[in-house]
């Protein structure tokens, strides 16, 4: 593979860093998504950043010295522009940070008129305290790695100019999101159950929900395949139908702008009735990718929620490499998809509340309502009394109630 540009690593280790390996592989996944070949990585033991370089100068100076050409130097955590100039000052190259990589590549991702205008949020906010002062030489970054994409178009350095784009792309994102919310509180009306996946990017969401669905949404074995939401129809053998959301991936140190940014297609999945967190077990990194996505789900406030693990790619890998505090299953790509609803039947069954009735022969159309709106488990008929035996879970008895017209 041939890339466009060439960059080195600088991370600091500190005793806050859960571990640094881990950050600094992740990082050159994510530089290399972008065109940036990395020749090497250099990682600096601390005890906190240094607030006029990042890493020491002394430790900068002899990474300088090690190579000719490169065109970035990336930087594992997100910097001060002050931090941006010196380094830049040091090495003569172009300099971003770990959530300028990011934006980049949520920038080339986005396809929907939402996700550009997040994004473009996102891009705008990481922009405004860099540009007070002496901030980023906007210069030479030009149209390069971290300035392109929706907000693509020549940012005035004039606060003002851009606090204006700013408010516009609010108002935007805002006038979507009532649509968004119009459309939530219609579903939430018919009480119809939501499930959402949820993890690590690149975990394999995507690929479950195409296989749940029978959809044909891009999957895509790279970061940040998926950003805009989606959310199909599931329908099980009962006939149970319920809706499951596709949701933009989590990674370590996810920049909180985007966090912002994202919020309200984030809500989709903190909307949800169930949460189907899916796990790469075959990457070697399992355990830190499990406690970014479940700070996350806190910091999401969806710790409520009911979830399922899903150690995904089994096929890969079957080994119970932690036992996590949810209820968990096994799951690939290649399984059969009865065998994976099943599952989601018996989280049902956990939470729901069970309700039994006896139906007449002329309530058939409620039969099917019921089959549909509620997990029917158990179903049979009488013959002495001529009455359908239903036994089943609901999410809330109303649907019963104003199915029979209790």
């Amino acid at each position: 593979m041939t890339f466009k540009y060439k960059g080195v690593i600088v991370a600091v280790n500190t005793k806050e860093t859960y571990k640094i390996e881990t950050e600094v592989h992740e990082l050159k996944e994510l530089a290399e998504s972008i065109d940036i070949e990395v020749i090497g990585t250099h990682i600096q033991n601390r005890s906190r950043q240094d607030r006029k370089f990042y890493a020491g100068s002394g430790f900068l100076d002899e990474v300088r010295a090690m190579y000719d050409d490169i065109d970035y130097v990336i930087v594992n955590d997100e910097i001060l522009a002050s931090q941006n100039r010196n380094i830049e000052a040091l090495f003569d190259a172009s300099v971003i940070d770990r959530t300028q990589v990011i934006l980049d590549i949520f920038s080339q991702r986005a396809k929907s008129r939402e996700g550009k205008l997040q994004v473009e949020l996102a891009q705008l906010n990481y922009l405004v305290p860099r540009l007070r002062g002496q901030g980023i030489n906007l210069s030479r970054l030009g149209a390069g790695i971290g300035t392109r994409g929706p907000g693509e178009t020549k940012l005035e350095t004039d606060r003002r100019h851009i606090g204006e784009r700013i408010k516009e792309v609010k108002h935007q994102l805002k006038t979507i999101e009532k649509h968004r919310e119009s459309y939530r509180e219609d579903r939430n009306k018919t009480l119809v159950t939501k499930f959402s996946l949820i993890g690590y990017t690149n975990a394999g969401k995507s690929a479950m929900f195409n296989t749940l669905t029978e959809a044909d949404e891009l999957q895509e074995n790279k970061l940040f395949a998926t950003l805009d939401p989606k959310t199909k129809r599931l329908e099980f053998n009962t006939g149970l139908e319920v809706l499951l959301t596709d949701t933009v991936g989590f990674i370590q140190k996810l920049p909180t702008m985007l966090i912002e940014s994202f919020k309200s297609t984030l809500e989709e999945a903190a909307d949800s009735d169930f949460l189907i967190h899916v796990i790469d077990n075959n990457n070697e990194d399992i355990m830190s990718q499990y406690r970014t996505v479940k700070a996350l789900i806190e910091e999401l406030k969806m710790g409520d929620i009911p979830q399922i693990v899903f150690f995904n790619k089994s096929d890969l890998n079957d080994e119970l490499r932690f036992i996590p505090e949810e209820k968990y299953t096994f799951t690939n790509y290649h399984m059969n998809k009865e065998d994976i609803k099943s599952v989601l039947l018996s989280l049902i069954e956990e939470h729901y509340f069970p309700y039994k009735r006896h139906l007449t022969m002329a309530q058939t159309d409620e039969l099917y309502t019921l089959k549909r709106d509620t997990y029917v488990k158990k179903e049979t008929f009488n013959e002495d009394t001529l009455k359908y035996e239903v036994e089943g879970f609901a999410k809330d008895m109303s649907i019963v109630k104003r199915t029979l017209k209790e």
